[in-house]
C-alpha cells in the first residue's frame, strides 16, 4: 500500500512508474492469447459514450471495484492490488491507475510547498472521466480522511454556475443580458432582492461581468425571478446535486436545499450564499467537465485496468455518461461566463501567468471561484472548478482550500499553475512529435 504522509496521496515510484507508461489520452496495447491489438478506448463523439469496446466480457464493475477498493482511498491510500472475487472465484488483481503521474507528482508538490492547513485538488478527463490527479492534503496530522471524496464543504459560490446553466438554457437570459440590482457584490439583502424599483444607487450589470465578479444579489434576482424554485432543482439535479454520483471510488453525494414554499431559500440557493448546497471536490470538477463538454457529465473513474495472477486482464475502464446539464449552445455560453472570470473576474489575479503568455493564446481557460466558511474540517473554505480547452482536449479541475486562520494560497492559484504546467507538456510534446516527423521525412528524401 502507498502510505500518505502527510495526509495527501503520494505514489510509490513503482506505481509511478506503472503510470507513466500509460499514454496520456490515446490508446493501449492489450496483449491477449490472440496477440496484440491495437485499439482506442477514447471517443470525442457522445453519441454513443457507454460503448466503448472492450474484447472480453467481464462481470467486474465500478461498483464491485468500489466495495474493495473503497476504504484504502478513503484513508488515502493507493494499493498496488485488491481481493476481488470473478465469477465466483477469488483472486488477487493488480491495479493499474488512470492518474496522469507526472501531472499528478507536480500539483502534490505545490501542496507541500504551501502547506494549506486542509486542501482537496482533482483533475480529470472531461470527455472520459478518467481521473488524472486526486489529492487530499492536510497539515497538520489527523484522521481527516479523503477530502477529494468528501461532501462537506459548502459549494457555495460555485453553485452560480447552475443557476447561470438554468437561466442560459431555458432561454430567459444570454451572457449581455443586463438585470438591475442594488446592494454591494458579496452581501445579500432581502431588501435588494425584493425591492424592484430603481434608484439612484441602483447598478446594472450584465450576466458576463456579474458571473465573473460572482455578484449574489443579482444571481438571487436571477434564481427567484428568472429561473424559479422548480427549474432550479431540475438543473441541480442534473448537476448530480442529491444524485448518487457512480463512480469507482465512494464518493459522497452534495446536496442542494430549496423550497417552494420558502422564496428566501431560492435566493440563497441560487446565489450560493448557504451552507445547505454542499459538495466534494470529485463533484466540483464534473461540474466544470460538464461546461468544457458542451453539457455532458462523464462518470469519473480512478482505475484503468485490473489484471489477474495470471497476467489476464479482468476489467477495462469504460466512459460512461453520467448526465446531459444542458444544450451545447448553453455550454457555450458558461463558457464565455468562466472565461469572464480569470480575464476580468475574481481570480484575474492567479491567472496573470496564464493569460498573459503569447504561447498559450491557442489555449482557452475559464472558471469560477466561491469561498464561504464550512464545519468539516472548520474553516473558510476556498474553491477553483475551471477547464481548459485545446484542440480536441477537454480538461477540468476542481481546487479546494481551506483555511483556519491564515490563509497560506488561494486555490485558484493552484488551478493556474496546474493548467500552466499541464498546457505546456502538451505542447512540448506536439514540438517533440514534430522534430520527429520532420527528421523522419528528412530520410526519406535522403
Amino acid at each position: 500500500m502507498i502510505v500518505v504522509q502527510p495526509h495527501n496521496i503520494l505514489m510509490s515510484s513503482k506505481l509511478i512508474q506503472q503510470v507513466m507508461r500509460r499514454r496520456r489520452l490515446w490508446g493501449v496495447l492489450l496483449l491477449s492469447s490472440t496477440g496484440l491489438i491495437l485499439w482506442s478506448w477514447f471517443s470525442h463523439s457522445h453519441a454513443d459514450v457507454a460503448s466503448t469496446s472492450v474484447p472480453f466480457e467481464t462481470p467486474v464493475d465500478k461498483n464491485l471495484i468500489s466495495s474493495r477498493l473503497g476504504e484504502a482511498v478513503k484513508s488515502n491510500t493507493f494499493p498496488e492490488s485488491i481481493d476481488i472475487e470473478v465469477g465466483g472465484t477469488p483472486t488477487t488483481a493488480s491495479v493499474e491507475y488512470a492518474l496522469d503521474a507526472e501531472a499528478h507528482e507536480k500539483m502534490n508538490k505545490l501542496f507541500q510547498a504551501y502547506k494549506p492547513d486542509h486542501g482537496a485538488f482533482v483533475a480529470m478527463d472531461a470527455t472520459s472521466g478518467r481521473i488524472l490527479s486526486l489529492i487530499s492534503y492536510s497539515r497538520e496530522r489527523g484522521d481527516q480522511g479523503n477530502l477529494a471524496l468528501k461532501a462537506t464543504f459548502p459549494a457555495a459560490s460555485i453553485f452560480k454556475v447552475v443557476t447561470a446553466s438554468a437561466a442560459l438554457d431555458m432561454n430567459k437570459v444570454h451572457p449581455n443580458t443586463i438585470v438591475p440590482f442594488n446592494g454591494a457584490n458579496h452581501t445579500l439583502y432581502k431588501k435588494n432582492v425584493q425591492d424592484t424599483k430603481s434608484n439612484r444607487w441602483t447598478r446594472r450589470m450584465t450576466l458576463r461581468e456579474a458571473f465573473g465578479r460572482s455578484v449574489n444579489v443579482f444571481f438571487g434576482k436571477l434564481g427567484l425571478f428568472y429561473v424559479g424554485p422548480h427549474d432550479l432543482m431540475e438543473y441541480a439535479e442534473r448537476f448530480r446535486f442529491n444524485q448518487p454520483i457512480h463512480a469507482d471510488i465512494p464518493v459522497q453525494t452534495g446536496h442542494a436545499r430549496i423550497s417552494p414554499d420558502d422564496p428566501w431559500s431560492v435566493v440563497t440557493a441560487a446565489s450560493g450564499f448557504t451552507r445547505d448546497n454542499t459538495m466534494s471536490p470529485i463533484h466540483g470538477a464534473m461540474i466544470a467537465a460538464a461546461v468544457a463538454n458542451d453539457g455532458v457529465m462523464m462518470e469519473p473513474y480512478l482505475v484503468e485496468t485490473l489484471t489477474d495472477r495470471e497476467g489476464v486482464m479482468i476489467y477495462q475502464a469504460e466512459p460512461r455518461q453520467a448526465s446531459v446539464t444542458v444544450e451545447p449552445r448553453s455550454a457555450a455560453e458558461l463558457r464565455v461566463l468562466m472565461r469572464e472570470t480569470i480575464q476580468s473576474g475574481t481570480s484575474r489575479r492567479s491567472f496573470r501567468k496564464v493569460v498573459r503568455r503569447s504561447d498559450l493564446d491557442d489555449v482557452e481557460v475559464g472558471g469560477k471561484t466561491g469561498s464561504l466558511t464550512g464545519g468539516d474540517p472548520m474553516g473558510k473554505c476556498d474553491w477553483f472548478v475551471g477547464y481548459m480547452r485545446y484542440k480536441d482536449q477537454r480538461i477540468a479541475v476542481a481546487a479546494l482550500t481551506v483555511n483556519e486562520e491564515k490563509w497560506r494560497v488561494k486555490s485558484s492559484v493552484l488551478a493556474s499553475e496546474f493548467f500552466l504546467n499541464y498546457a505546456r507538456e502538451i505542447k512540448s510534446r506536439e514540438r517533440a512529435t514534430a522534430s520527429v516527423d520532420v527528421g523522419r521525412r528528412a530520410r526519406e528524401m535522403n
